[in-house]
């Protein structure tokens, strides 16, 4: 049997048998008069290519033609006309056995036959009685025109199924002649290029050129697809506003029956977001390669993925060869062995983790101390799949913090040592003599003074450089009131004014509290007024709190100002505050905060620092 198109494509149709040219004909027998029906069974009896429909009402059977005497067409008219209409477009031929066609058939009586059945169901006539040959004719007649039109439904199936799937198609395809000329698009190249099927239809597929590509490009295009092959590539199009987009482009030739070309079809696919992502990708991949610090990517295993030039560098190995191994190809087994477990760690908990090794190399034979911050890392669907580690060589760093600590050690003991007999020597003159050698003592004591402070303040600096200091949540309520409560006792003339909320919470390192207690004391240490005032509020919002330190004192110079605010001015010395604005300047960056003032000449001074918060207080 002949198959049927629309089963194919999960469509069912009735009053339509699925058949093969080999399969017998199927015939309906809707015959009223018993001896036309004994004599068309004898006959179909003989005949193997045919078949009979047995005891099934005409609206559910399936047939290839329905054979009928007038009786049965005029008692069944409207399920014969129903199952006709249900199998177009193909042909379901209705064949009519008529007795005496010219006088009964078509008389006035029977006009209504003639109107509603024979115009619209009836395609052929037989005269009875059945004259055998006639009707071997007949039927080898309908069953061809049957066939035909089963075969042109099913071409007409499939060419209506293959442009529902060219119009549904997310890619750009154009059809032109042999010279270029657009004869068909879709709407999916209307929508990448702006150009409607009426606008590109007619004109020649140049109007998208964009300029870019040399003529050397179009000339191999051409030579390609003329010579009966497909060519692909990319190419920078141009769309109907004139913003330029990136195609990957099949061209393919179609060709006729002779084999010579009579179009051509191109497939587009707009890449230009992916060339964009590939462009921005390299550029990041060029980044990490020139880094001077290493970064790797290690899969759940632990092995590398990925690396850049300088892990290769450290690790004396090439990235081909690092390449599925781990840090126990080339590194020291205990530095190995701690890294193992910071990798765990992340995979456990999936959140980063930060830790310094000082490993030594088998192959380089260098050493570095490496400050590391670990990552979980996610594919596309969000799954975890490994660590990307971020390794900071602070080798230098390193070597001038040991410096730094070094001389925070000589400060503190050598000499402040020293300047502790030379104050206790002082003192012990200031109180033995009189006159001009008291003053003198004085004096010294004074100096030495200054610099045990000056000795202290440094040792803070030093401390907070080279200690790992981590930022963490700080009470800034209780600290002040500390702070305000010792100074108030020191500076018992001065009055103080403080406004602070009964809490509130900070991100900063531990020593903000000196910071906040340096600048309290430097404005009452040099307030000069009758009427000394120190006034310290605290302000929050969702996101930064505010310390405002204000005086009515005779202002701060230029040198200390510039300290504060931008941490420069290294390249001199003051008799001012000395180190301790120093201190509360890299306090306040290494907490993440900032801060400045303004100075209001005479009439004081008012330093204004700000500080993060862990979440809307």
């Amino acid at each position: 049997m002949t198959e049927s198109t629309d089963e194919v494509f999960g469509e069912s149709e009735s009053h339509q048998t699925d058949r093969s040219s080999s399969d017998p004909t199927v015939i309906y027998p809707l015959i009223a008069d018993s001896g036309n029906e004994r004599v068309l069974r004898e006959w179909l009896d003989a005949h193997e290519e045919y078949t009979l429909v047995e005891d099934e009402p005409v609206d559910e059977a399936l047939f290839d033609i329905c054979l009928a005497d007038q009786p049965a067409l005029i008692d069944h008219s409207e399920s014969i006309r129903a199952a006709k209409t249900a199998a177009k477009p193909a042909l379901l031929p209705v064949l009519l056995l008529v007795s005496d066609l010219d006088t009964d058939l078509l008389s006035t009586e029977h006009n209504e036959l003639v109107d509603n059945v024979l115009a619209t169901t009836v395609d052929e006539f037989i005269s009875l009685p059945i004259r055998k040959a006639e009707l071997e004719w007949r039927l080898h007649t309908l069953r061809q025109l049957r066939e035909q039109s089963l075969d042109l439904k099913t071409q007409n199936d499939k060419l209506r199924r293959f442009r529902r799937a060219i119009e549904a198609s997310g890619h750009g395809i154009i059809i032109t002649d042999t010279d270029g000329t657009i004869e068909y698009t879709n709407p999916a190249f209307e929508a990448t290029t702006g150009y409607s099927n009426q606008e590109a239809v007619g004109n020649n597929t140049n109007m998208l050129q964009s300029g870019k590509m040399n003529d050397s490009h179009y000339d191999q295009l051409w030579q390609t697809i003329s010579a009966g092959e497909t060519w692909h590539g990319e190419i920078v199009d141009q769309r109907k506003d004139g913003s330029q987009y990136i195609v990957d482009q099949t061209i393919a030739p179609i060709s006729d029956a002779s084999g010579e070309i009579t179009a051509y079809v191109a497939v587009q696919t707009d890449i230009t977001e992916r060339k964009q992502l590939e462009d921005r990708l390299k550029q990041h991949r060029d980044i990490v390669q020139r880094l001077d610090d290493p970064i790797m990517l290690q899969n759940e295993d632990g092995q590398f993925e990925l690396v850049n030039q300088a892990l290769c560098d450290f690790a004396g190995l090439s990235a081909e060869k690092l390449e599925g191994t781990d840090e126990y190809e080339f590194m020291d087994e205990p530095t190995a062995k701690f890294i193992h477990r910071q990798k765990k760690a992340v995979l456990w908990t999936e959140k980063p983790v930060t830790y310094s090794v000082t490993p030594t190399f088998e192959y380089s034979g260098k050493e570095a101390v490496f400050y590391t911050t670990r990552y979980p890392y996610y594919n596309e669907e969000s799954k975890l799949v490994g660590t990307l580690a971020i390794c900071r060589d602070v080798t230098d760093l390193d070597r001038r913090t040991r410096h730094l600590q070094v001389i925070d050690n000589i400060l503190r003991h050598n000499i402040r040592n020293k300047l502790t007999i030379i104050k206790g020597r002082g003192t012990q003159i200031q109180r033995d003599t009189n006159g001009e050698l008291t003053h003198a003592a004085a004096s010294i004591v004074e100096a030495a003074d200054d610099l045990l402070t000056t000795s202290e303040k440094s040792r803070q600096i030093t401390q907070v450089f080279s200690n790992d200091t981590n930022i963490t949540q700080i009470n800034l309520s209780d600290t002040i009131e500390r702070i305000i409560n010792n100074i108030k006792h020191r500076w018992p003339d001065i009055k103080f004014s403080v406004t602070i909320p009964d809490e509130v919470v900070v991100i900063a390192i531990p020593e903000i509290g000196d910071a906040i207690k340096e600048l309290v004391e430097n404005a009452a240490m040099h307030n000069d007024k009758e009427t000394s005032q120190v006034e310290l509020s605290v302000t929050v919002d969702n996101e930064v709190v505010e310390i405002q330190i204000s005086d009515n004192g005779p202002g701060m110079i230029a040198f200390d100002q510039e300290v504060l605010e931008s941490g420069t001015a290294i390249g001199e010395l003051s008799h001012g505050s000395g180190l301790g604005l120093w201190l509360v300047y890299w306090i306040v960056q290494q907490s993440n905060g900032t801060i400045n003032l303004t100075d209001q000449d005479s009439s004081g001074t008012t330093v204004n620092i700000k500080l993060p918060v862990p979440s809307a207080q």
